[in-house]
């Protein structure tokens, strides 16, 4: 059994340029540029977080091949994907006056509208060697209570190529890409909110 973690671990890591196996820890913590504002509209309150199965687990995944997923038993997040992602909306959107801080919709304000975040990808592209990449692939959705219509719903997506095949390439370039998907979620989603009741949604 030890011989088989062995072999694993190896096969996971022969993508990486690493010099030593040892452990890292890493986090999604995309900065913020501003002091809060206030938001138009109605508030916003963070309802519900998913994660794609395959880029669910605190463990860096990497595409190695066409049907091929790789897990890096040396590099961590600190939380869950779907934790980090959660804290990393409520902030950038906290500041811009859209979303408010609740945790769950019982201390949300009476006429908040629920927001679903849906992280389809999280991944190290080492399909070409070449030409290593980080995606993240994420979806916004908000729709009030009591209606079919949502009024905001949106897909991101970021590719970027790495200067090197490293687990903290991976990580910087994510919080990157989630920098840059929240600000446009801000500018999406301030428009979406202003438009008059019954407009048609992004």
């Amino acid at each position: 059994m030890r011989a088989v973690t062995v072999l694993f671990a190896a096969g996971a890591l022969s993508c990486l340029s690493r010099p030593t196996l040892v452990p890292q820890l890493f986090t999604l913590d995309p900065p913020t540029k501003r002091v809060a504002s206030a938001g138009p509209g109605r508030p916003v309150v963070v309802r519900r977080v998913t994660v794609a199965a395959p880029f669910d687990g605190r463990e860096l995944v990497y595409r190695t091949g066409a049907y091929r997923l790789e897990r890096d038993p040396y590099a961590t997040l600190v939380a869950s994907p779907a934790a980090l992602l959660a804290e990393a909306v409520r902030k950038q959107l906290d500041q811009a006056g859209f979303v408010h801080g609740a945790a769950d919709r019982s201390e949300a304000p009476p006429l908040a509208l629920p927001m679903d975040v849906d992280l389809r990808e999280l991944s190290g592209d080492f399909v070409h060697p070449d030409q290593p990449a980080a995606v993240i692939v994420v979806s916004f959705e908000v729709r009030p209570v009591r209606t079919g219509s949502a009024t905001f719903q949106k897909v991101y997506a970021r590719r970027t190529i790495l200067p090197h095949r490293t687990a903290d390439a991976v990580v910087t370039a994510w919080n990157a890409q989630l920098a840059d998907v929240l600000s446009e979620l801000e500018r999406d989603l301030g428009a979406a909110l202003s438009r008059p009741s019954g407009a048609s949604p992004q």
